[in-house]
């Protein structure tokens, strides 16, 4: 009997350490569970660190690339702006200069205004041309490009009164030439009272004599009817009172402002394009 007693009680004994065990693997196995999720959250925070510098690296990367390409864009835009900018403005005096040439063997209505469309269409191009370079900046390019418009304007407008002294002194001259016509006596009337009106004119005055000028308009109503019209006739007594327009003080007053903006344009310019920082 004691033996037996001592059987059952070893058995319960084992049972409840049985018992015991099984609560402690449980408590162990969280315990690694936990470790381990602990592990591999710590592993998962490191890779998601790694992977959004190595993210944020590449956006660097790639704004710095654009910031580069647009830089350069810019200066290609820059540079095209400036010197189509020059070539417009440069476009004004060459198609004047070439009006008036061509007015001085005679052309026709058409021809003339063809070369007014001409004069026309290169002081709407430096136009246009300025006011690209005043968006496109900066404003030392901008400003001595606004001198340089503003003198080709000038000289374009004498350019073309010069064109119409050009036609008009050529008409008088084949009109003084003409043997075959009454036409020339006329005319040589006209043009002797061209050349009293600039020998009459008062000494230091802007202002020449009254009569002289009444003697020239007055052989300038002998003409037939067309041979010079109001503006060839207005033309050329300006030219005979003072200077040709492309004479005058004013001209070249603008070709010298043009020349010394023109200067400063390419100056600024250059200093624009080959500036290292971005703008």
């Amino acid at each position: 009997m004691a033996a037996m007693g001592l059987e059952v009680i070893g058995a319960l004994a084992a049972a409840g350490v049985a018992l015991i065990g099984i609560p402690a693997s449980i408590l162990i196995g969280r315990w690694q569970m936990k470790a381990a999720l602990r592990a591999a959250e710590a592993t998962s925070r490191a890779g998601l660190a790694q992977a959004e510098s190595a993210y944020r690296a590449a956006l660097d990367a790639v704004g710095a690339q654009a910031s580069a390409a647009h830089v350069q864009w810019r200066r290609g835009v820059q540079r095209e702006a400036y010197a189509s900018f020059l070539l417009a403005a440069n476009r004004v005096q060459e198609q004047g200069e070439r009006f008036a040439t061509d007015n001085e063997h005679g052309l026709s209505e058409e021809g003339i205004r063809a070369g007014k469309a001409a004069v026309d269409d290169a002081l709407a191009t430096l136009k246009a041309a300025q006011t690209i370079i005043e968006l496109e900046g900066p404003d030392e390019v901008a400003a001595p490009a606004a001198g340089m418009a503003d003198a080709a304007q000038m000289m374009g407008h004498h350019l073309g009164r010069q064109a119409t002294y050009e036609r008009a002194w050529g008409k008088l001259s084949r009109l003084t030439d003409d043997q075959t016509s009454g036409v020339r006596v006329p005319a040589a009337r006209l043009l002797e009272a061209f050349v009293g009106f600039r020998s009459r004119r008062p000494s230091g005055l802007d202002e020449p004599d009254g009569q002289a000028e009444r003697a020239c308009r007055d052989a300038w109503r002998e003409l037939p009817p067309g041979s010079l019209d109001d503006d060839e006739f207005a033309a050329l007594l300006e030219g005979w009172s003072s200077r040709p327009p492309t004479s005058s003080g004013s001209y070249l007053d603008a070709v010298n402002r043009f020349s010394e903006a023109e200067a400063r344009f390419i100056r600024a310019a250059k200093i624009e394009l080959h500036s290292r920082s971005a703008p």
